[in-house]
């Protein structure tokens, strides 16, 4: 069944929307002929009905239905105005639902919000105890990719004080962000702050870890700050903080972080143009990702007894000797004695002619059980540098390798090339203690099979062997014959294309970031 949808005036689009047979048939009487039955629902399942629809604009075109569904979208608990939607209709959403139930969920996504400010003053008094608010604003700055001198930094928002809401997620597309002076956070558990620009010669800087910390945040729990500029240092004091993410504090030159609950820290290349200074106090930690420049003598980590995981900076296995961050990686490396799971992603240049073997300035690992890499090969062997960790972690009891070529690009290069000319890692040792393996998107190459043949060759207690084909890959008879080592040997095939990305970030992906 069809029904037009329109203004009441004749305007609109005039398109037709299909009804699902579920509500065809409440729409159809017992002789067949066609009823608003549908209207005749309780207020409670027809505002159900309309908090499915993809938007409030969408709900409140149900308005033309009849008399009986005029009114009923200004009537929801929630929100939405997914991207691209227009600016200039959040604040009179808002004002029609005044009269309606506190709000639970507010989505906005939009270009160019130069209003927001005023519209999210009314949701900060609008949102219901443990209610959401959703901010996305893409502004031209943006879409030239420029985080520069932008058009858009004369323009400021003052960022209200968010007293019930527990989730605010703000990527504010570069404006100016002012941050409240006053007022207290009291429900707030998770904020996500992206994409602003925080005046240091305001002091905005020390406002911010002024307002995440326990005094004004006093339930926060998850907290991520990503993309921002002027930020020249930061200082976090929390009793409640578990996971923590930041991510291209452009500027930034001073980090404090005193947590005692937190569990899980992220840093990205926040300080990767100059030395680091920061000091970390957080005895609890689990999850430590540090990819970002790092010396000892000017990064302090108290005694981390729990930590469980770390990852550093992407290692290249070619490249120049002096690269700075593959010291800074080094050095982070032989700072933790002891680390359950270490997660390294390796990346090789395309023509390694250009470039010197570097894996050999890595001396020493902290002593783990698991160690999952990651390799960026371009075609070129795995072998050699795969081995060489190997053989100064000999604790290892699982190996996880994903190899994240594309076979469409990265070809295998030839037995020439300078990645064949390394190999130390024949047979010099035995691997006694390795009980696990996984390989992931398993190419078939020569390089593949070399590596393969030399992990069984040395390992002595493999109980386990995983091996999933790269979804282009179709399985050789020589990969097949391997499936007579019995049941510890699995091939499987990966038709999803799944990529295997490594780990980059705490908290989960939401729907607008597919605006980016």
């Amino acid at each position: 069944m069809f029904l037009p949808v329109g203004n009441h005036d004749g305007g609109g689009d005039g398109a037709a929307v299909e009804l699902p047979a579920e509500i065809e048939e409440l729409s159809l009487g017992s002789t067949g002929v066609l009823e608003d039955r549908l209207s005749a629902l309780p207020d409670d399942i027809l505002r159900s009905i309309l908090l499915r629809l993809s938007s409030t604009t969408s709900a409140a075109r149900t308005s033309v239905l009849s008399r009986r569904w005029r009114g009923l979208w200004a009537q929801l608990p929630e929100i939405h105005f997914p991207f691209p939607s227009n600016p200039a209709a959040v604040g009179p959403a808002l004002a029609a639902t005044a009269a309606g139930p506190a709000l639970r969920l507010l989505h906005v996504a939009c270009r160019d919000d130069a209003g927001a400010e005023a519209w999210l003053r009314t949701a900060a008094g609008r949102l219901v105890a443990g209610g959401e608010l959703y901010f996305y604003n893409r502004t031209p700055g943006q879409e030239r990719a420029n985080v520069g001198a932008l058009s858009w930094q004369c323009l400021t928002l003052q960022l209200p004080c968010f007293e019930t809401a527990a989730r605010v997620w703000l990527r504010l597309g570069f404006v100016d962000l002012e941050l409240p002076l006053a007022g207290v956070f009291s429900r707030l558990t998770e904020l996500r702050l992206e994409h602003v620009n925080l005046d240091s010669e305001s002091e905005s800087e020390s406002e911010l870890g002024n307002m995440v910390s326990s005094p004004r945040c006093p339930v926060l729990r998850e907290l991520c700050i990503s993309i921002a500029r002027g930020l020249d240092s930061l200082c976090i004091i929390s009793e409640t903080l578990e996971r923590l993410e930041l991510n291209m504090l452009n500027g930034l030159k001073e980090l404090t972080i005193n947590a005692p609950m937190l569990r899980a820290l992220n840093v990205v290349a926040c300080f990767t143009r100059r030395k680091p200074v920061a000091a970390i106090y957080a005895s609890r930690l689990e999850l430590l990702w540090w990819s970002d420049a790092f010396d000892p003598s000017f990064v302090v980590f108290s005694e981390m007894p729990n930590l469980q995981q770390l990852t550093t900076f992407p290692i290249p296995v070619y490249g120049r000797i002096n690269f700075r961050l593959l010291q800074d990686s080094v050095m982070l490396l032989q700072h933790f004695p002891v680390v359950s799971q270490l997660d390294l992603i390796l990346n090789y240049q395309r023509d390694l002619n250009k470039y010197k073997y570097l894996m050999g300035i890595i001396t020493r690992l902290p002593n783990i059980n698991i160690l999952s890499l990651w390799l960026e090969t371009k075609g070129h062997a795995i072998a050699a540098s795969v081995f060489h960790l190997l053989s100064i972690c000999p604790g290892v009891r699982k190996l996880k390798v994903t190899l994240r070529d594309d076979l469409k690009v990265d070809a295998p290069c030839t037995s020439i090339c300078a990645c064949c000319e390394q190999q130390n890692w024949c047979t010099s040792y035995t691997l006694d203690i390795l009980e696990e393996v996984e390989i992931h998107n398993f190419r078939e190459s020569n390089h593949d099979f070399a590596f393969l043949g030399m992990l069984l060759d040395v390992s002595t207690e493999i109980k386990k062997m995983t091996v999933t084909l790269h979804h282009l890959a179709s399985p050789s008879e020589l990969l097949l014959s391997l499936g007579n080592l019995g049941s510890c040997f699995e091939i499987k095939y990966d038709t999803s294309e799944v990529s295997y990305e490594p780990p980059s970030s705490l908290f989960p992906g939401t729907p607008d970031d597919q605006c980016d």
